[in-house]
């Protein structure tokens, strides 16, 4: 009944969006990407330079400076949605880069009912036999490609005769993103009541997006002539800048749909303390978007020769907690989200060369 519930309140938020529910449209591209960001709480934005970087800074794809295969698989609320996520980016010469990435978010197995017959007070009867009206299973899935291009700006920066100048870098990044998905295998009611209530085929969306970002990175020992200090960096991501249209073929007889996801602005802050003596660093992260109120994201990274990383995050009101390991240009790291529907455990592959 759990998962029924769950599919309903995805699909219904998918499809049937109204102008007051604009934020869930294309709502599987809220779901964080990536393991190492969702052990930290989802505040990625001013730190992200690996595989993932595409979804939460487009500018950080120039950062890894390697080409780079990404893999993400997820198993939500106890396998009532599957998330995956496979990309690849390339280190283009003069400082620029591409990357090419795939996110799907699928649910499998949804029971469909023809239109209910009978009188509404027999139907809310919790013995009330509903196999009567049963009209097999469909499958729902969204589909998201984005297509990344970044360029890396470097310069040195120079504030005034108090100050040296200092090395400043400023990656630029723009995302191309091609939105499909819908259902699969919705047979539909030959004899509806109402057929204007009643969806009678698959329903399938298609839509086109832009996401734009940037990053100002430099190092607080230059800055202040410190040398014990670490990074600091600003990130800004606008995702759906020109907002994103999603259009819906016609689901019944009369009715076609289109959403509107509205601009998202997202900004990040980071900061990285190096331990010399210890020859670890500590990372802390911080990230706030604009298109769901008070919504904060907190998290902080210890990692140990770079080899070795416990991580630990504040996403919205929910504690995360990750791990990873990196070696041989391996890197593979694991999430822990604790939810009311259920845990949801994320693990992240990639590959540097």
């Amino acid at each position: 009944m759990k998962f029924l519930a769950f599919a309903l309140l995805y699909l219904s938020s998918s499809i049937f969006a109204g102008d007051n529910d604009r934020f869930y449209t294309n709502s599987f591209l809220d779901i964080p990407l990536g393991a190492r960001a969702a052990g930290m709480g989802n505040a990625y934005g001013a730190i992200a330079d690996d595989g993932t970087a595409f979804y939460w800074n487009p500018a950080g794809i120039v950062l890894g400076h390697k080409r780079e295969i990404s893999m993400t698989f997820a198993d939500h609320y106890g396998g009532f949605g599957q998330y995956s996520f496979i990309g690849y980016t390339h280190q283009l010469k003069g400082n620029y880069a591409f990357s090419v990435s795939w996110i799907r978010y699928s649910i499998g197995s949804i029971k469909e009912f023809k239109e209910l017959a009978d009188n509404f007070n027999d139907r809310v009867n919790p013995d009330y036999d509903f196999s009567k009206y049963y009209n097999g299973r469909f499958d729902y899935a969204d589909n998201a490609l984005f297509f990344s291009f970044a360029k890396l700006n470097k310069f040195r920066l120079n504030l005034g005769w108090l100050y040296n100048e200092f090395p400043i870098q400023i990656p630029i990044g723009v995302n191309f993103k091609v939105i499909t998905g819908g259902t699969n295998g919705i047979k539909g009611d030959p004899t509806p009541i109402n057929p204007n209530n009643v969806i009678q085929t698959d329903a399938k969306k298609f839509g086109i997006g832009v996401d734009v970002g940037t990053m100002i990175m430099f190092g607080m020992n230059d800055f202040l002539e410190t040398p014990y200090l670490g990074d600091f960096a600003l990130g800004l991501n606008i995702q759906d800048a020109t907002t994103t249209a999603v259009r819906w073929n016609a689901l019944s007889s009369t009715t076609r749909a289109q959403d509107v996801a509205p601009i998202n602005v997202k900004f990040a802050i980071s900061y990285i303390q190096p331990l010399d003596e210890l020859q670890s660093n500590v990372l802390l992260t911080y990230e706030r978007n604009s298109r769901y109120e008070a919504n904060y994201h907190y998290g902080v990274e210890y990692d140990y020769k770079k080899t070795v990383a416990l991580r630990l995050g504040y996403d919205d009101g929910l504690i995360t907690y990750g791990t990873g390991v990196s070696m041989y240009n391996f890197h593979l790291d694991y999430a822990l989200l604790n939810h009311d529907l259920g845990n949801v455990h994320r693990i992240s592959v990639s590959y540097k060369f």
